[in-house]
């Protein structure tokens, strides 16, 4: 037996959706404004999960230029039927205000699919829009049915929701018909936030002996989520709630893993059930800031009496859980690149709202070297030359090494510690007005500005080294030239702002750090990177 630490994928892995498909699991999570769209995970030992495949890797799949923060892709389901892989998902262009949550939004939604996890991946149908969270339930007589979330943005804030709706899909036509039928209107779990509203997302439909199960992420994804299961004869209902309602939850729980909720069910090796859920991490002493963000894990399930049931007994889930299996997890997230030796940038760069192009970011134009092109500002919600993995890890260092030339303050290229455009760290080379190349640095703090002009001078030529270091929740800079050893900024800043809780007026994704160049002359002004690494520190 293999013991697994919860949460299996750590630091920003939000809203699981397990399935099987051929000879392995796959989990699709959401990525909200991070391009390519949708995460997917593939495991054959239900022990260690390998990040296989980015699905949405173009605009006429997805286009997130200019979309809000925490807004883009919302919860993806994946599924495996018709020797097919089926990809349903949101892509939320507008859903909140600049100081509060907005009643209004603009949500639509898609399915792709695919032979094989890797693609090829077709181009989208739209299904509906007006809410989101939708999935596609395969029912054993041919039939899809896409269950999906309605708001109904007229009671502000009194009730957000007009229930759970399906729908049928008819996959010749490409298009939903039929009528909707609403079929759940929620357990009545209440958030901690939105005005104590009912909050229901996120439907998954299955069926097992003759019973339709209907899953749903309740009491919104904060400190008070849960997941819900209600079950029926019929698949319009009525539904009956699960004897222990919520059947999965952390709420008013003392517990190292908080906010879990949402997820679907799967069986695993050796008939084992299993039921993937989000959850977080808050940093101890700051229970309310958890910049690793939502993270996945997963539960052992038994039935009984027809219900799906925590393994362990309750419904608080377990830090740990145990798998047949004689691989170890793996609990290294270390990982480096050297770009003279890279075929292709790593999936675990990922960019911000734009895919990864040769027009600013190649392997090609300088060999041996990744060349970034300088685009718009940090704060730019539209054109960023910005490449960034997930913080996976209380205490690490990211570090890389990169030659840049620029003419103007306005041209910068450096290392970032960044939750989005209203919080980030930024240190980086640049010009000063007497024309020298020097270190500065900039932040956002809830969406107040600061910068430090002149941290160091530094030589023309050849390779500037950076590092940024978290231990014990601060945020440390380190830089070097070539011919020198590694030197402190001098900056100390709080880790646990690139959070959720911190985010204004509240955010859905986590802590990134990455490199990133700027160019706003519009030049494209290039930086050549030779090198990445990232490394997981004791904590």
């Amino acid at each position: 037996m293999s013991t697994i630490q919860n949460p299996v994928l750590r630091g920003f892995n939000p809203d699981p959706c397990v399935c099987r498909g051929k000879d392995a699991w796959y989990i699709a999570v959401s990525t909200f404004e991070w391009y390519p769209g949708v995460l997917i995970y593939e495991s054959k030992d239900f022990v260690n999960w390998e990040l296989k495949a980015n699905p949405l890797d173009r605009l006429s799949q997805l286009n997130l230029i200019g979309e809000q923060p925490s807004g883009g892709i919302w919860a993806p389901a994946l599924s495996y039927h018709d020797g097919l892989f089926w990809l349903v998902y949101t892509d939320t262009k507008a859903w909140k205000g600049e100081q509060k949550i907005s009643p209004l939004r603009d949500m639509h939604n898609y399915v792709v699919t695919a032979p094989d996890i890797t693609g090829p991946w077709s181009e989208p149908v739209h299904l509906v829009s007006g809410g989101y969270d939708p999935s596609l339930f395969h029912d054993d007589d041919g039939k899809k049915w896409l269950a999906y979330i309605r708001r109904d943005f007229r009671g502000i804030y009194e009730d957000l929701f007009a229930g759970i709706i399906v729908r049928e899909y008819s996959a010749e036509a490409q298009r939903l018909v039929g009528e909707e039928h609403v079929i759940y209107k929620g357990a009545n779990l209440r958030t901690d936030y939105f005005m104590k509203c009912q909050i229901y997302e996120a439907p998954h439909l299955m069926k097992k002996d003759g019973w339709y199960y209907l899953i749903t992420a309740e009491g919104g994804t904060g400190y008070t989520h849960a997941t819900v299961v209600s079950r029926s004869r019929d698949l319009f209902g009525p539904y009956e709630l699960h004897p222990d309602t919520p059947m999965l939850t952390s709420r008013d729980v003392e517990r190292r893993i908080q906010r879990t909720g949402h997820g679907n069910l799967v069986e695993g090796p050796g008939g084992q059930w299993y039921m993937p859920y989000l959850g977080s991490r808050p940093i101890e002493g700051q229970t309310r800031r958890s910049p690793l963000g939502r993270e996945s894990c997963i539960a052992p399930i038994e039935w009984r009496d027809g219900w799906p049931c925590l393994a362990i007994g309750g419904v608080v889930p377990g830090e740990s859980f145990e798998v047949e299996s004689d691989v170890e997890q793996n609990l290294d997230s270390s990982w480096a690149v050297d770009f003279s030796q890279a075929k292709a940038i790593p999936l675990e760069l990922q960019s911000l709202r734009i895919p990864k192009s040769e027009d600013w970011c190649n392997l090609s134009e300088r060999p041996g070297f990744l060349r970034i092109r300088g685009q718009e500002s940090p704060t730019s919600r539209f054109y960023q030359s910005l490449l960034a993995c997930r913080v996976r890890d209380f205490a690490f260092e990211m570090e890389t090494s990169f030659e840049f030339t620029p003419t103007s303050y306005l041209q910068m290229a450096g290392v970032m510690a960044r939750y989005d455009e209203n919080t980030f760290y930024y240190l980086f080379v640049t010009r000063d007005d007497d024309g020298s190349k020097i270190l500065s640095y900039m932040e956002t703090d809830a969406g107040s500005y600061a910068y430090q002009n002149r941290i160091a001078a530094l030589p023309e030529y050849g390779e500037i080294g950076l590092r940024i270091r978290v231990v014990d929740s601060t945020v440390r800079f380190f830089y070097r030239s070539v011919a020198s050893d590694w030197a402190d900024a001098g900056l100390a800043k709080d880790f646990t702002k690139l959070s959720d809780e911190y985010a204004t007026p509240i955010g859905f994704t986590g802590a990134f750090t990455g490199i990133t160049v700027n160019d706003m002359l519009g030049f494209s002004q290039p930086a050549d990177f030779s090198a990445f690494a990232y490394r997981q520190l004791a904590e």
